[in-house]
């Protein structure tokens, strides 16, 4: 598709608000640009879509439609979709301001090529299922998850951008979460070895260009990579979970290294560096010099230089730079405007604690200043989560214009009681303590003689205390045997692995493209599960490529046409009839004993743009693609798939 050239939309405000800078990348949807939200003085991203798709009612419904589902979705992993609109002849969204260094940056240092040690890696792929989960959950995939769409901040969290806003559901298809999953297994064999991958690869083994990786790893990357959709993990969900089993199950070793890399890893070491925060006290134009300084996006002062420091520090904790400098002029000339009329008033700021953050931001705005108005988050005893703790500085300052003030969120107490979690599983377990506010769960094993394998018998701290929701809760489930991996091996050794481990195999054999006969490429339960003696896990065996299906035979095939035929003639004759009463209803408006040609209305009949077909005595005109059976002739009027052309 074509793009539109470097300096078309540069400079271009959007209803009076947005100003584009730079154009940091082109996609399916649209290209994608820094911008200065002039309204509340925030950085953003705007996607405008190619002029091509806007001429396209359907695909300006995809983008609309797409738009409108992310903005309700809500996950730290994913920067957050603010809006959407159409200015003339630009078809746009906003979202928030992306930070950070991309994985495909990170990995490559000069002619060098960096890779991560297996648990540092599965780190990283968690965060990035994490966001998937949540766009899989509103019915949403990815569809193109590469190191360039994984960003890496300051602190080291993890943002998942680059998501099409055109989706493959506007030509009709399904979305496919297992796509999500496929790529997240080649990025995972990325970040171990250094090496690129294609997309029609697999599946991958990292051990193959990596000396020590655990072979749990290495099923990790096989089973996502697998060419066969239907074999691999449905969904980031499912995927997530097998994630967290296998980072549980890697030894646990000093420091975030891995004794068996041998390559540079950019994590290693890394020490962050303290860092202050100034809260000066300046006007608007030289809060955004300041923010723009050195080509840089606005935050606190890292006093670090370029590049990785001598400490250890990532080449990930760099921000990249936001604008070139002619986009710095347009927004400083416009923002050095604002401030000589902005009136030179002063105030105090208000009390707005325990109000919700939109209606606090209200409140400041109407004061009759220009302040910079920015939020951060603490921990709070006595404000519940989501609203105004506290603000700096504190109410009854003085304020003037361009001042910042800052609403610190809460996020509820940092000591919460820890919940009842005995008897359940451990995926229950992790649900309710996450939903309690604990992030860092560890599980380890017991022996128990009364309750099942994988039953939680307790945890620290115990059920009715009070937890610090920034230290670890450890989750104690009754012991049993683990699941070993068997993807890859064959059926020989793959039973007697089990046999080993006390457990007893269930053979099931189905075909595969990819998969020699005879090796195993599925199993249930899944690695590193826990299991009580003698269970039974089920190993799917190859039988080679799947055959052909035989075709019925001629007699059945004609025989069903036949009946096919009758159905269709059936249902145009009721079609005429209906036409018939209508124009009988109508009184004879139109021409006098005239009918209606061409085709008439199926709903089991797709269009195309300008296919014309008649319905109750009115000729209509597809706008766009549509299936009869979702959008009936008349529906939806003037903003339908379907135009009037008048009565036949």
């Amino acid at each position: 598709m074509a793009t539109p050239s470097p300096d078309t939309l540069f400079g271009l405000t959007l209803h009076g608000r947005y100003v584009l800078g730079q154009r940091v990348r082109s996609g399916p949807s649209g290209t994608v640009h820094t911008a200065h939200d002039l309204t509340v003085d925030h950085l953003v991203m705007v996607t405008v879509m190619h002029p091509e798709s806007v001429a396209d009612p359907g695909l300006v419904h995809a983008f609309d439609s797409r738009v409108q589902t992310l903005e309700s979705v809500t996950h730290p992993g994913l920067a957050r979709t603010l809006g959407h609109g159409r200015d003339g002849d630009h078809v746009y969204a906003v979202t928030e301001y992306e930070r950070g260094e991309s994985l495909a940056s990170v990995l490559t240092d000069g002619d060098a090529a960096l890779r991560y040690s297996p648990g540092t890696a599965l780190t990283i792929v968690a965060d990035v299922l994490a966001a998937l989960d949540a766009l899989h959950q509103a019915g949403i995939v990815h569809g193109g998850i590469e190191a360039d769409h994984v960003l890496l901040d300051d602190e080291g969290r993890v943002t998942v951008t680059g998501l099409p806003l055109i989706a493959d559901a506007a030509a009709g298809g399904e979305p496919d979460t297992s796509e999500d999953v496929h790529a997240v297994g080649r990025l995972l064999h990325t970040l171990i070895t250094g090496v690129g991958t294609v997309p029609d690869e697999g599946p991958l083994r990292p051990s193959a260009a990596v000396d020590g990786v655990p072979s749990d790893v290495d099923m990790l990357v096989a089973n996502a990579t697998d060419p066969t959709p239907r074999y691999r993990p449905r969904d980031a969900a499912k995927y997530l979970t097998m994630v967290e089993q296998v980072t549980r199950s890697l030894p646990r070793v000093d420091g975030d290294g891995d004794p068996a890399d041998t390559r540079p890893i950019p994590v290693v070491g890394a020490q962050t560096q303290d860092r202050t925060q100034a809260r000066p006290r300046v006007g608007a134009a030289s809060a955004l010099t300041s923010a723009f300084r050195s080509g840089r996006a606005a935050g606190p002062a890292s006093g670090r230089a370029p590049g990785r420091g001598s400490d250890g520090t990532p080449p990930w904790r760099r921000v990249p730079v936001l604008v070139s400098a002619a986009a710095l002029a347009v927004v400083l000339l416009s923002v050095v405007g604002w401030a000589a009329l902005a009136p030179d008033d002063t105030v105090e700021v208000p009390d707005v604690t325990g109000s919700a953050p939109a209606e606090a931001e209200s409140v400041l705005r109407g004061l009759g200043v220009d302040l910079v108005v920015r939020r951060d988050e603490a921990y709070d005893d006595d404000v519940e989560s989501g609203a105004v703790a506290a603000t700096e500085p504190a109410a009854g300052t003085e304020v003037e214009t361009g001042d910042q003030v800052t609403l610190v969120v809460s996020i509820g107490a940092r000591s919460v009681e820890v919940p009842d979690v005995a008897g359940g599983t451990e995926s229950e377990a992790r649900t309710v303590l996450r939903e309690a506010g604990f992030t860092d769960i560890e599980v380890v094993q017991e022996h128990s003689a009364e309750e099942a394998p994988g039953t939680v018998l307790s945890t620290k701290p115990a059920a009715g205390e009070q937890g610090d929701r920034e230290e670890p809760v450890v989750v104690s489930v009754s012991e049993g045997v683990v699941a070993p991996s068997l993807i890859g091996t064959d059926q020989a050794d793959a039973v007697a692995l089990l046999d080993d481990a006390g457990l007893a195999a269930q053979i099931v054999e189905a075909p595969h493209d990819d998969v020699v006969v005879g090796e195993v490429f599925g199993q249930d339960p899944e690695p590193g599960s826990i299991l009580p003696e003698d269970a039974n896990v089920s190993i799917t065996v190859s039988t080679g490529p799947e055959e052909p299906e035989v075709e019925e035979s001629a007699t059945e095939d004609d025989e069903e046409d036949r009946d096919t035929d009758r159905d269709e003639n059936t249902d145009e004759e009721r079609d005429r009839d209906r036409d018939d009463d209508d124009d009988d209803r109508d009184g004879g408006r139109g021409d006098a004993g005239a009918s209606c040609s061409g085709e008439a209305w199926h709903p089991n009949t797709q269009y195309d743009t300008g296919d014309r077909v008649h319905y109750q005595g009115r000729e209509y005109e597809a706008r766009w693609w549509v299936e009869g059976a979702h959008h009936r002739p008349g529906d939806g009027g003037d903003w339908g798939p379907w135009a009037d052309l008048g009565p036949c």
